[in-house]
């Protein structure tokens, strides 16, 4: 008998391509999401859909191809980012589209607006989809992101604008897509957390000791934290700063630790001895940080403003502060770190939901079916 047609799907993502690709330089940006969502797919034996993986890097100088668990990888070159934004991205819009001729997909799934990802969706005249990543606008409005990004969040509307559907991780994220364009069709799907978070064994440090992993830019927020945690009611409590430079920052306070980058595989590690996980966001769809705790069994102390609030049931699972509101971080602070038992506890809170909405098989079983409605006839 005849194997049935599979649908081809193109995906034009910053896929984590060094995973497989090891003879080329890796970005800095893992994007833990895409390769869960790959590595989902490759467990599906059955699944009715062929994935074509496109990335454009400035680490290679012509494209690369291989195929891993029956999905196909692209890597094609890029040059510089400043000279590419400024030709509105058209010599690198041109290279992939001449690749999608080819390919003929039934279906472009387009990530994020931080690059030409989304524009290339837009010159796509076929079938398309749209998952949102950063709100730069809404960065923008929020916080100094620097000349480049605010250049490029021009183009997020437009690119919004031409997609027939678009996915968010949050409903924080789907608000900023309404703010822009009031009649989408926004469908909620959330980026599953790696496996290794599902199987952290908590094991709390002597002293309390709360984590970030974030990064130094303004949008994060680090500000807020240091001021809460240099107050005296909190020089007991330490707090690891993962992502952030210790060169950036003067003169903190003892319990204040910044540890620069971390490799993924340490996370787990700083997470299984932590009472709490903080994340002081202006704005943010996610964190995946945040996921990653959650899914650890941590206990998350969030701002308002950051998507992943919706794993943070207050005073049960954490708390919810605003996100320049230092004495309210403080008090939550205090509140999860009062002895080892009430972080445990709370860490434990509605486990059950989170784990079950951050998996790869929902990841999974939800785009599936959105594949399904979009590319059907």
């Amino acid at each position: 008998m005849q194997k049935p047609h599979k649908k081809r799907i193109a995906i034009l993502s910053d896929y984590p391509y060094w995973n497989y690709f090891d003879n080329v330089q890796p970005e800095s940006h893992p994007a833990p999401w895409l390769a869960a969502l790959q590595q989902a797919f490759a467990r599906e034996t059955h699944s009715p859909y062929e994935l074509h993986w496109i990335t454009l890097t400035k680490n290679v100088k012509k494209m690369q191809t291989c195929c891993v668990d029956g999905q196909y990888m692209y890597l094609l070159p890029a040059g510089s980012r400043a000279l590419a934004q400024y030709m509105r991205y058209l010599p690198d819009r041109w290279r992939v589209g001449r690749l999608l001729k080819q390919l003929a997909p039934d279906l472009v799934h387009a990530w994020g607006t931080e690059g030409c990802y989304g524009l290339i969706a837009k010159d796509f005249e076929g079938k398309k989809l749209f998952s949102y990543q950063g709100a730069l606008t809404a960065y923008a409005q929020r916080a100094n992101m620097g000349s480049f990004m605010v250049r490029q969040a021009r183009f997020e509307k437009s690119v919004l604008k031409a997609m027939p559907v678009i996915t968010v991780e949050s409903e924080w994220s789907r608000d900023r897509v309404y703010e822009l364009i009031p009649g989408a069709d926004v469908r909620l799907w959330e980026y599953a957390a790696e496996e290794r978070f599902f199987n952290v064994e908590r094991k709390l440090s002597p002293e309390p000791l709360c984590v970030m992993l974030t990064s130094d830019s303004h949008i994060k927020n680090v500000e807020t934290a240091i001021a809460a945690f240099s107050r005296p009611e909190l020089q007991h409590v330490k707090l690891y700063m993962m992502g952030v430079s210790p060169e950036k920052y003067n003169n903190l306070t003892e319990n204040i630790v910044p540890l620069g980058r971390i490799a993924r595989h340490e996370i787990s590690g700083y997470l299984q001895q932590a009472w709490a996980m903080v994340h002081t966001s202006l704005a943010d769809t996610g964190p995946t940080a945040v996921k990653e705790a959650r899914a650890a069994g941590l206990p998350c102390i969030v701002s308002s403003a950051c998507g992943a609030k919706r794993y943070v049931v207050p005073g049960k699972s954490g708390y919810i502060f605003e996100p320049l509101d230092v004495q309210g971080l403080v008090s939550a602070v205090l509140s999860v770190t009062a002895d080892a038992d009430t972080s445990l506890t709370m860490g434990s809170y509605d486990i059950e939901r989170c784990r079950e909405e951050l998996s790869a098989a929902v990841m999974y079983r939800k785009i599936s079916a959105l594949y399904e409605e979009l590319t059907g006839e």
